[in-house]
């Protein structure tokens, strides 16, 4: 019977371990958009390609639906805006730093180009109203297929730069100590398709854009991890004694 009892109790410490060290990871925000006419729009000047919201009723902003918002699913989605400003929240977009590189993929290629910014997505146009969530990173990384009609902008901390900024309930103690965070940008629709031109970066093209903004997982301290199975391994010797003392 003890023997179960310890082999239960050492299970359980290993356990606890696995649930401390996957702490503190969270989807903080979710959004698809409300109308497929409104666009991002990539417009490169010489070396550089700029990234832009854009809305036939609301100029620079781009209408979104927030369908999960601190982890919680919303039965009914938040109406928000969402806008692209510089790295310093100046108007402008998201702007690529250095040139797009191209990888072949087996029969395909791949283009790569890092890009700087923030995304506001906030309850009124222009960053204006209530901030759901504000992102501010550098160096994310715009990714497709060259001559494909999809791509995405993926950035995380660490190794790059990404801060989010709340001031909604439900996110607030969700980034509190900085936590490290991440995002994904998905762009659907290109027109025309994903390129390089002759500057050496992305081309022009209209899409439609969805995003996931999330925490990850928090290791615990190394001394506790090193306790935890500390703990572990004296059970086991623990319960090895015992069954030598009655042979």
């Amino acid at each position: 019977m003890r023997r179960v009892s310890i082999r239960f109790l050492a299970l359980g410490a290993l356990a606890s371990l696995a649930l401390a060290t996957s702490a503190n990871a969270a989807t903080i925000l979710q959004f698809t958009q409300a109308n497929p006419a409104d666009f991002v729009t990539a417009t490169p000047v010489g070396g550089t390609t700029t990234l832009t919201t854009s809305s036939l009723a609301f100029g620079v902003s781009i209408p979104v639906k927030i369908n999960n918002i601190g982890g919680v699913q919303q039965a009914i989605p938040l109406d928000a805006f969402e806008t692209f400003f510089t790295f310093a929240g100046a108007p402008g977009g998201l702007t690529s730093s250095g040139a797009a590189t191209t990888m072949p993929v087996g029969s395909t290629t791949r283009v790569d180009q890092l890009y700087s910014g923030t995304i506001a997505i906030t309850q009124g146009v222009n960053g204006t109203g209530g901030n759901f969530l504000t992102t501010q990173f550098s160096n994310a990384d715009l990714n497709g297929f060259l001559g494909g009609q999809s791509a995405s902008l993926d950035g995380s901390r660490p190794p790059q730069n990404v801060l989010f900024t709340s001031n909604f309930a439900l996110i607030i103690p969700l980034i509190a100590g900085n936590p490290p965070e991440n995002f994904s940008l998905s762009f659907s629709n290109l027109a025309p398709s994903l390129t390089v031109n002759g500057n050496g970066t992305i081309s022009n093209f209209t899409a439609q854009n969805t995003g996931t903004f999330a925490t990850a997982a928090v290791p615990e301290p190394a001394s506790v991890v090193m306790a935890s199975l500390a703990l572990v391994a004296g059970l086991g010797t623990f319960g090895w004694r015992r069954l030598s003392s009655r042979a």
